[in-house]
């Protein structure tokens, strides 16, 4: 283990990482090259009723392809092909590049909230006629992204951030974000970073009353320096998910932030971590369904969003991916235990999206200013 006078290891820190989410398995090492790599113009994909569809790594995108995909495949005939989604801006903007060279990595990606504003920015992404896609009635309004020229992003996903610990090596199991900064645990915490990471609205949540007070470059100040003082109690400040994923399960630290859905499908595998929704609240954030303007299945793309909107498939996803179900709550019918497992027993945190879209450059320099000091 890394002495508690060394600095915590940071893991990308200016990527901007609450854009969910990371390779899990082995493919962290997707750069430009091998993005552009695989596109072709116009789509890609062949001839036939294909999609690509580019989702989160590892754990998340092996329970879409077993328990997901096929169903849609069964249901329309429209084969799925299924890819793994970097982590990181840098994701986004070799998209963007791609994009303007006509050409389509992938038909659909998942693209986190504040991403959705970032391509909206370079038009990237293709608007969507609703009426295409009736299952959409199903969502709340603030799961529809919608910009000037259109609708342009259909709620795919929610995820939760929550406290994980080893609980052979955490005890009593805490029930407050504020264990985090107690001086009994030095050296000890993988923590989410980044200008985007979600230990600023945890940070503010805890200790200044809500996420707003990131509204201003003063509020921000404050709530870094607030964080500067889980350095000591800090190991790793992670981005990528599945640097996290990895540390937990080689005991490399004894707990942090981490997402709710995979630390519950690791804990089905049998990682010894266990799940803690603080009493504070778990920050929440989600992604929509966002097409490039440069694939051509369009006809596809709208039948598989809206397919993923089907109460039916939202039960599936809860049961079988633990993701939040985003439609309305009296279209599902979840059991009582699988509700519990992907539900927040307490109010949870919303990322501030109008801080991010105003001051993430701020965010991300006083963040890194602070690690490295």
């Amino acid at each position: 283990m890394q002495g508690s006078d060394e600095r915590p290891r940071a893991q990308g820190q200016g990527a901007g990482a609450l854009n969910r989410r990371g390779l899990l398995l082995g493919a962290g090492g997707l750069g430009a090259g091998s993005l552009l790599a695989g596109c072709s113009p116009a789509g890609g994909g062949g001839g036939g009723r294909s999609l690509k569809v580019s989702a989160y790594g590892g754990n998340f995108e092996h329970a879409m392809s077993t328990h997901i995909y096929p169903l849609f495949e069964q249901k329309t005939g429209v084969k799925v092909l299924s890819q793994p989604q970097p982590a990181g801006v840098q994701f986004l903007l070799q998209l963007i590049q791609a994009n303007r060279a006509g050409m389509a990595p992938m038909d659909l990606c998942i693209a986190a909230s504040q991403d959705v504003l970032r391509g909206r920015q370079a038009n990237l992404w293709k608007t969507r006629d609703l009426s295409k896609v009736p299952n959409s009635a199903n969502l709340p309004a603030e799961y529809i992204a919608r910009g000037p020229s259109g609708v342009d992003g259909v709620g795919a996903v929610g995820w939760y951030m929550v406290m994980v610990v080893n609980p052979s090596l955490i005890t009593p199991t805490p029930d407050s974000w504020t264990v985090f900064w107690s001086p009994n645990y030095r050296n000890s915490w993988g923590l989410s970073g980044g200008g985007a990471g979600g230990m600023f609205e945890i940070t503010a949540a805890t200790y200044f009353g809500g996420p707003q007070i990131l509204n201003t470059e003063d509020g921000i100040r404050k709530v870094v320096a607030k964080m500067a003082e889980l350095k000591p109690n800090t190991k790793l400040w992670w981005d990528s998910e599945g640097t996290m994923q990895t540390a937990l399960e080689n005991g490399e630290v004894k707990g942090g932030t981490y997402f709710a859905d995979v630390a519950k499908t690791m804990q089905d595998s049998g990682v010894n971590i266990r799940r803690v929704f603080p009493k504070e609240g778990p920050l929440i954030d989600y992604g929509c369904w966002c097409q490039p303007t440069a694939s051509t299945k369009t006809a596809e793309a709208e039948a598989f969003i809206d397919f993923m909107c089907e109460p039916a498939t939202q039960n599936l996803l809860a049961s079988k991916v633990n993701v939040p179900p985003l439609v309305r709550k009296e279209l599902l019918s979840l059991s009582p235990e699988t509700a519990a497992l992907v539900s927040s027993p307490t109010p949870p945190v919303p990322v501030n999206l109008e801080a991010r879209s105003k001051h993430l450059d701020f965010m991300v320099q006083q963040f890194n200013q602070m690690a490295a000091s």
